[in-house]
């Protein structure tokens, strides 16, 4: 049996008889009537509303049975909320083959950049629940963004159903060949002689680096100064020149090209384990800040209500792909490290990064808008 019903069909006629029944009951109400004493016709239009509603629930509930065991039946398309070319595009390209694959239908790529990434963020937020929409979702728009925004079209603990996280994108805190501080205790004990003087370069305003940096701040007690740049190229290039002291990384790519050339120092990782690629280089927290973990990261993500058996196929794809060990060697080149999760965990994950990154943005100030 195959029902063509579609969740909107069914709200739409859930709406009329709804409104039917009330209509009724407001009759009811200003005639000073209870059942007994109403007449026949208006108890035939209370209990075919309500006889209506519930076929109507019983109906549906089978019919998106249905369609949830028949997924996919048409090409799925994946928001990336960043141009192509970056490692949030390639992660997500990854994730489209093996989807497509385990599938059996094509999953095109969709690159809505712009703001941030919040963008592609509202507009999956904005999407049907039914599998045909989904998104590789960051730390930017997920977890920063709604505390140093009050505008957002999109509320991430409402808008969305989490499917796993993907991968965490560990940063590193860079100086220049320049200083004379080559590990983290060094640095910190020159910030805490002469709060203010050392500088360091972020990527802007509010971005992942810029909170990275402010976060351990506040951990240790100093304070430093921030020059943001509208980009990473233009921040690496300042720092390579020694025009200013440091620099906060989200992303490793560049970091160990130059660090491998000798043309940066690298202090330490923000991630909770070492990096493989810079294995030989220290965590925040082995540096003396235990539990000290600030990276970024790519979720799997659909709009709220995605059916639970999609969510549940989804993850099963995802998370295998995340456990291919030639996936894993892949990530772990790039700098970035696989982390496959049950729904369940990514919730755990994502509350815990809300706090994380609520309370940086309170211990700022920091308001864009």
């Amino acid at each position: 049996m195959n029902f063509l019903l579609t969740q909107e069909d069914f709200m739409s006629i859930l709406r009329r008889d709804i409104l039917q029944a009330a209509s009724v009951a407001s009759l009811l109400s200003a005639t000073g009537q209870n059942a007994s004493q109403c007449d026949q016709p208006i108890m035939k239009k209370v209990f075919r509303a309500i006889s209506v509603f519930f076929a109507l629930t019983l109906i549906a509930s089978f019919a998106f049975a249905q369609n949830s065991n028949a997924y996919p039946v048409k090409p799925i398309t994946l928001i990336v909320p960043f141009p192509p070319g970056g490692v949030t595009d390639l992660v997500a390209r990854e994730l489209a083959k093996r989807l497509s694959e385990g599938l059996g239908q094509p999953v095109v790529v969709d690159n809505r950049a712009g703001a941030g990434g919040n963008i592609g963020t509202a507009a999956l937020a904005r999407s049907q629940p039914d599998g045909y929409t989904l998104g590789v979702m960051t730390v930017s728009a997920m977890s920063i963004a709604p505390h140093i925004h009050k505008s957002l079209s999109f509320v991430p603990a409402k808008d969305f159903t989490p499917i796993t996280n993907i991968v965490n994108t560990p940063g590193a805190i860079l100086a220049g060949n320049k200083t004379p501080y080559n590990t983290l205790q060094e640095l910190i004990k020159a910030a805490k002689a002469q709060p203010g003087k050392i500088n360091y370069a972020s990527v802007g305003l509010g971005s992942l680096p810029h909170l990275i940096a402010e976060k351990l701040a506040l951990d240790a007690g100093i304070a430093m100064t921030h020059i943001p740049y509208k980009g990473a190229a233009p921040a690496m290039q300042d720092l390579l020149a020694g025009v200013v002291d440091l620099s906060f990384e989200s992303s490793l790519t560049n970091t160990v090209t130059n660090y491998n050339s000798g043309r940066l120092k690298v202090l330490a990782t923000t991630s909770s384990t070492r990096v493989p690629i810079l294995n030989n280089i220290p965590t925040v927290a082995e540096s003396g800040y235990p539990g000290f973990v600030a990276q970024g990261w790519f979720g799997f993500f659909g709009p709220a209500g995605l059916p639970p058996s999609i969510t549940k196929r989804l993850n099963d794809i995802a998370t295998g792909m995340l456990r291919d060990k030639s996936i894993v060697e892949k990530f772990d080149s790039l700098g970035i490290q696989a982390d496959p999760s049950t729904p369940e965990q990514f919730v755990k994950f994502l509350q815990e990064q809300d706090r994380i990154w609520a309370t940086t943005a309170k211990g700022l100030n920091l308001q864009l808008d």
